[in-house]
């Protein structure tokens, strides 16, 4: 039986997961003379062994299900949301004793609390008067400003929802749709087919991750928070919202590098993704306290350069579940589900899709929905949870199964490799890097030496500057 040249170093808990399979599978065989079948395909080579059946105990089946409706929420304890609404959040720091400075613009200009309540309400009324009220939708196109803000919030105390399209690629290619009356923003996003998806987030989803620590990040009246991302990616929400929400004074950034460098000088807390944290030098900014992360895949190194630890949200789980929706043997990998309170409305105008990505989750008594994230992961012993990869990045080279997020590890690995990404182009794997000054013999030889045969690049592209998500 091939197996990988690392299996023997798994733990115990991994190794009783794979026993459960094998007794599973040998008992099976002996009791099932015609099964049905369903393919499973070796990794490591191209034969492939039929079977028909879970691949655990009804023992272990029957536990693992126990302990996930015991537990309720896998990584996060369960907790009361304090606001029902992401104004109301907002709202409860209007009138605090001290004056609250709620945004500072890269040019220095500010405005408080009390300030940004009366101008957001204002024009909230006005929108009102003029039809705007639940179910809506405005758009917003605004630039990067205090006027942004205030636009959002007044578009939410409305009962509408927003989607700011000042920097989307996808302006003009978003349907007419009324909206559920808990929506709060609409995100876009280019999807895998190419074409566009719109996510529904609530304000339940909000306040849930915003409200709550971790995910409030530690955020208090008069802790500074950056906002460095374009208004059109998912965690400029987090930026914006999870400031005002808590009390904090946003910074905003400038359209030169060096507005950037100014905010991260100044501001307690950096919500950002990986390739941008890995531009900077965690020395040069004592003064950040709280850094997340997200967006991207993030190398070890970086997070062990920017943080010791990361602690998971309240209210929220992660299920990793085989193909039929089954709990998997402990230790081996599978889809990981997203359910609890995190879970957002589904997507825009596509139903179809929706009934693909969010299924009724049978774990929660509670009940709620549960969603496909696409990733590959498992749980060790203790709940600790470890990312394996992307469904969607699995892809075949010369027959063989090829992670090109593994590949992309092995090419970033070289030394003086700040950035990579391994693409499969028609038949040919690529490596794209930055930056140009490194050879691409030592590249090659760096990743011959972790990665086999058929999954070594065979070309080699280098680039001044990677292409980042922003």
């Amino acid at each position: 039986m091939p197996h990988p040249k690392d299996f023997f170093a798994v733990n115990a808990h991994d190794l009783r997961g794979f026993l459960d399979v094998l007794q599973c599978l040998y008992s099976l065989w002996l009791s099932a003379p015609k099964p049905p079948t369903r393919e499973i395909r070796d990794r490591s080579a191209e034969s492939s062994l039929s079977v028909a059946f879970p691949l655990v105990t009804p023992a272990y089946r029957l536990q693992a299900t126990e302990d996930v409706r015991d537990a309720s929420v896998v990584f996060g304890s369960s907790a009361a949301v304090p606001y029902d609404t992401i104004h109301d959040a907002f709202l409860a720091h209007v009138g605090m004793p001290t004056e609250l400075v709620a945004i500072v613009d890269h040019g220095g200009d500010s405005m408080t609390y009390r300030e940004l309540e009366r101008l957001s309400g204002r024009l909230s009324a006005w929108l009102r008067s003029n039809g705007v009220g639940q179910g809506a939708r405005v758009f917003l196109l605004i630039e990067r400003s205090i006027a942004q803000i205030v636009a959002i919030l007044a578009v939410l105390r409305a009962g509408a929802a927003y989607l700011s399209i000042s920097e989307s690629p996808f302006a003009t290619l978003v349907p007419v749709a009324v909206l559920p009356h808990d929506s709060a923003y609409i995100i876009y996003t280019s999807g895998t087919t190419g074409r566009p998806k719109g996510v529904i987030v609530s304000h339940s989803n909000v306040c849930n991750l915003l409200c709550l620590s971790p995910g409030n990040l530690g955020i208090r009246p008069g802790t500074r928070v950056s906002q460095l991302l374009n208004v059109a990616f998912d965690m400029c929400a987090w930026e914006i919202l999870g400031c005002l929400m808590n009390g904090g004074t946003l910074h905003l950034r400038g359209p030169h590098r060096q507005d950037w460098i100014n905010v991260l000088k100044t501001v307690d807390v950096v919500i950002s993704t990986p390739s941008i944290l890995e531009q900077h030098d965690p020395a040069d900014y004592p003064n950040i306290r709280v850094v997340a992360t997200a967006g991207e895949p993030c190398p070890q190194s970086l997070a062990d350069r920017w943080a010791q630890r990361a602690i998971p949200t309240p209210n929220n789980a992660v299920y990793i579940l085989d193909a039929e929706m089954r709990p998997v043997p402990r230790g081996m990998p599978g889809i990981m589900w997203a359910g609890g309170r995190g879970v957002c409305m589904g997507y825009l105008n596509r139903p179809d899709l929706t009934r693909d990505k969010f299924l009724r989750d049978p774990f929660l008594v509670q009940g709620g929905m549960m969603y496909n994230t696409g990733d590959i992961g498992k749980l060790q012993e203790g709940g600790q949870l470890i990312h394996l990869g992307r469904v969607d990045d699995q892809v075949k080279i010369k027959g063989f199964r090829v992670e090109l997020d593994g590949v992309t590890a092995a090419v970033r690995a070289c030394p003086g490799i700040e950035s990579a990404c391994a693409l499969l182009i028609g038949q040919d794997l690529w490596a794209f890097y930055s930056p140009t000054c490194v050879p691409t013999e030592e590249i090659r030889t760096t990743v011959v030496a972790s990665q086999p045969y058929y999954a070594v690049p065979c070309k080699y592209h280098a680039l001044s500057v990677m292409p980042l998500t922003t």
